[in-house]
């Protein structure tokens, strides 16, 4: 669970498109996390089309779906941006001026990163249906209209996550990159793709719906969120043994 929720999060920050007159470019994810460190990769094409590896998940953009794919389970779950927005203000940002505007981001000063010049803003985020308002600092590279580096502050017990972008190469990017691998099936539920039992009833089981609420909808205890954080990562750890 919670590798799942980093991984998700992680995914929505480095999705932070910018502009149409965007570079193509792949570059190396480097996550630090509350866990440790992961890395990944990205391959940028316009701010439409984007793929990006990291912890285990391939996550495809592609205006207005985003395709969250599992080498694990050769399954893969398809969702609307739109829909993912409303929960997650970080998802599928495209105009990053008017997404800076929106969440009343401020400039707060220049950092030069990886040999890219930035302009940093930072600021709280907010969505329609979110339990919780990330603060987030994000270094916005002029010459690539992408984030080079960024932090968000989550709460107890997930902590910050900075991801940043090394070994930049600006060069294009093939089609084949954003496209479904061949003997992928589609799931019907990101739970299914995963391989991971349905989260309504394992949240059921640590407490966390009452009798006016659905599956899902309360945020758990510190204590129960550990409890099943620790339990997903048991379980992804068996999974990926049993590959």
């Amino acid at each position: 669970m919670k590798k799942t929720i980093l991984t998700l999060l992680i995914l929505s920050i480095i999705s932070l498109a910018t502009s149409t007159f965007a570079v193509e470019f792949s570059a190396d994810v480097i996550s630090q996390l509350p866990t440790g460190k992961d890395t990944g990769k990205l391959y940028y094409k316009n701010e439409d089309i984007s793929r990006n590896e990291i912890m285990d998940m391939i996550s495809i953009m592609k205006r207005p779906l985003m395709y969250q794919i599992f080498p694990v389970t050769k399954k893969y779950y398809v969702s609307n941006i739109s829909d993912l927005e409303k929960k997650n203000a970080m998802a599928g940002a495209g105009d990053f001026k008017s997404w800076i505007k929106k969440n009343k981001m401020k400039k707060v000063g220049k950092e030069t990163i990886a040999g890219y010049k930035c302009i940093i803003y930072e600021g709280n985020i907010k969505s329609q249906n979110a339990q919780f308002s990330p603060h987030m600092k994000l270094w916005l590279s002029k010459k690539l209209n992408y984030p080079i580096k960024s932090e968000v502050t989550l709460p107890a017990p997930m902590g910050k996550i900075t991801t940043s972008l090394d070994n930049i190469v600006i060069d294009k990017q093939p089609k084949s990159l954003f496209s479904i691998p061949v003997g992928y099936v589609e799931a019907e539920t990101m739970q299914e793709a995963m391989g991971i039992p349905d989260m309504g009833s394992l949240m059921k089981g640590f407490g966390t719906e009452d009798n006016n609420s659905p599956a899902g909808n309360q945020m758990p205890s510190p204590e129960n969120m550990e409890k099943m954080m620790e339990q997903m990562q048991e379980m992804m750890k068996n999974m990926q043994q049993n590959q």
